[in-house]
């Protein structure tokens, strides 16, 4: 069990690619030297909205995340999703796109993926096509 919050940042971010620092930045509304704080453990304590972007970017609870306890990964709400399968030709855009990395997936990107295939995506909004009556 990782004991800090840099600890825990640190597992979630150890096997992904680059651009996930600015990415959090842009997400949270900080500085690329903020998550260079939070990385090396000399910020002690992270504000909870920020927690929630970290949780959302990496699909973790932000209870997990702030204090070890609890379920690691986040669980999508049943009513929040639906069975929505993707076409043949998105798994194949997809299966191309993996391929063609040179670097071995992470643990939440295979997750991720998985979710995917399955075709549990969480669908917030309706398509404004959908929300039309008549």
């Amino acid at each position: 069990m990782n004991n800090t919050f840099t600890e825990r940042l640190k597992e979630l971010t150890t096997d992904i690619g680059r651009g996930w620092q600015a990415e959090l930045a842009r997400r949270c509304g900080v500085s690329r030297a903020a998550i260079t704080n939070w990385l090396s453990g000399r910020n002690k304590g992270v504000e909870s909205n920020h927690l929630f972007a970290i949780g959302d970017l990496f699909r973790v609870n932000a209870r997990w995340l702030a204090t070890g306890a609890g379920p690691k990964w986040a669980e999508i709400p049943m009513d929040m999703s639906k069975h929505v399968h993707p076409t043949v030709g998105e798994v194949l855009l997809k299966f191309e796109e993996v391929t063609a990395r040179h670097e071995q997936m992470s643990e939440s990107e295979r997750i991720e993926l998985y979710i995917w295939l399955a075709g549990e995506r969480p669908r917030l909004q309706e398509p404004a096509a959908s929300q039309t009556t008549g």
